[in-house]
């Protein structure tokens, strides 16, 4: 038997022994006592784990293993799922993958292993099941379809053109079926012509993943989804799904919420990175009583521009009188609020009427007279500036690195996951939880054989 070659510490055993703990009762009563007996899901759902969690993420692969790996035939009970069933049957229980994910976070904390007290936040671009040639903007897709059109006249053309040799071609066929190349023609030219329903000017979109969208990775500019997750300081993911916005700034809250709602715990200090930096959020991590360690978008610029004399950096704010100090002595007094309903800020704006006498004035501003406009909310900022620059803040930011960035250079360098194998963002989101939640079996095992 292959438990008889299986070390009793082996990664198999634990994930064989967790499962076991799962309530699939969702899935198994859509299972029909008509037909072919099916595999209980407890099965597929061991292999689909221990493959996402040694990198084999392919419905083949985990087939072949079947057959001939003592882990998978282990966890299989022997059987051998061909590998339209283990495909299948992820495609098919999206939502359980969900709980399944929030199960094995339980687990977790069942054994002390989670503290959310302190979470980090990041960020990666993992592709989309596509081919980059088909993520095309609206001119791109018009003239895709003008060439379709024409290759459907040209087949049609062709079609014609052998009417009289039907009878030998079709044999006992009527002679009218529509030929495969044809139907494919006509197949794709329905895709792209919804498509260009749905495509806003100036965007662009993959035909094959239409819910992937064109971000920003490291090898530049292409189709992605934006993958988002929450851990403790000890690296166990206690939030995590995709997302098809590029920026990161929409995301921490949401992210923060289901933390929360998962490990029904507060969180009580929020590490991210710049990309999640905005007035919004450092406002409503306060209103929330979470510290925020957080860097803003401008600081590290802040060296470079305070060589600048006339930077605003280098002009004095002066709380007794409400008014700035500009480097040459001049006074900016209080004008009033403005109001940027783009960016939803507001903000205090300083400006004097001596500017046109400065021998400084082109070296300042471009316009007839400077101006500086303080955001309402600047004074949250300013606190996570100075949080952050302590030594305490310097050495808890630091942890950051080690609890979260790892996680994606384990799954990208080590396990090779440079694309999903699904499509849609729905399906995209549950195979993105299987990878996080074999991460945390995998965070489990380690505990247990550490024990």
């Amino acid at each position: 038997m292959p438990a008889d070659f299986l070390p009793a510490s082996h990664l198999a055993r634990v994930i064989d022994e967790i499962v076991d703990g799962f309530d699939t009762s969702m899935i198994e009563e859509r299972y029909s006592e008509i037909g072919q007996k099916s595999y209980h899901p407890k099965i597929l759902i061991k292999l689909l784990i221990y493959g996402y969690a040694t990198g084999v993420v392919s419905g083949r692969k985990i087939a072949a293993r079947c057959e001939s790996d003592t882990a998978y035939m282990f966890l299989a009970s022997m059987y051998r799922p061909d590998f339209r069933t283990i495909n299948d049957f992820r495609k098919d229980n999206i939502e359980y993958f969900k709980k399944c994910f929030v199960d094995v976070l339980k687990v977790c904390q069942q054994l002390q292993m989670v503290r959310v007290g302190t979470i980090a936040f990041d960020s990666t671009k993992i592709k989309p099941n596509a081919a980059a040639g088909r993520t095309k903007d609206r001119e791109g897709y018009q003239r895709w379809l003008r060439e379709i059109e024409e290759q459907i006249q040209m087949i049609i053309a062709r079609a014609n053109q052998v009417n009289l040799q039907e009878d030998k071609e079709h044999g006992n066929l009527r002679g009218d079926e529509l030929p495969r190349e044809l139907r494919q023609k006509q197949v794709l030219r329905l895709k792209i012509q919804s498509a260009l329903e749905q495509i806003k000017d100036e965007e662009k979109r993959n035909l094959t993943d239409g819910d992937a969208r064109i971000m920003k990775d490291k090898s530049g500019f292409g189709s992605n989804y934006n993958c988002q997750a929450a851990t403790t300081l000890e690296g166990i993911i206690v939030g995590a799904y995709v997302s098809t916005s590029a920026s990161d700034k929409a995301q921490l809250m949401p992210l923060i919420e289901q933390v929360q709602e998962n490990t029904n715990e507060k969180i009580t200090e929020a590490l991210a990175d710049r990309g999640y930096s905005s007035y919004d959020n450092y406002e409503k991590l306060e209103a929330q009583n979470i510290t925020a360690y957080i860097p803003d978008q401008q600081e590290h610029l802040q060296a470079t521009r305070s060589a600048d004399k006339f930077d605003r950096s280098n002009f004095t704010y002066d709380q007794e009188h409400d008014q700035y100090i500009c480097p040459q002595g001049k006074a900016l007094h209080f004008r009033g609020i403005n109001k940027s309903i783009k960016h939803k800020q507001q903000a205090r704006v300083y400006t004097t009427n001596e500017c046109l006498t400065c021998h400084f004035k082109h070296d300042c501003t471009k316009g007839n007279k400077r101006s500086i406009y303080k955001e309402l909310r600047e004074p949250l900022r300013e606190k996570v500036r100075q949080r952050l620059n302590t030594p305490q803040g310097k050495g808890l930011y630091r942890k950051r690195m080690h609890s979260i960035e790892p996680i994606w250079g384990n799954l990208k360098e080590n396990k090779k996951i440079r694309k999903f194998n699904l499509r849609g963002k729905e399906k995209v989101n549950a195979e993105f939880l299987l990878h996080c939640l074999s991460h945390n079996i995998t965070k489990i095992y380690k505990y247990k054989t550490a024990a």
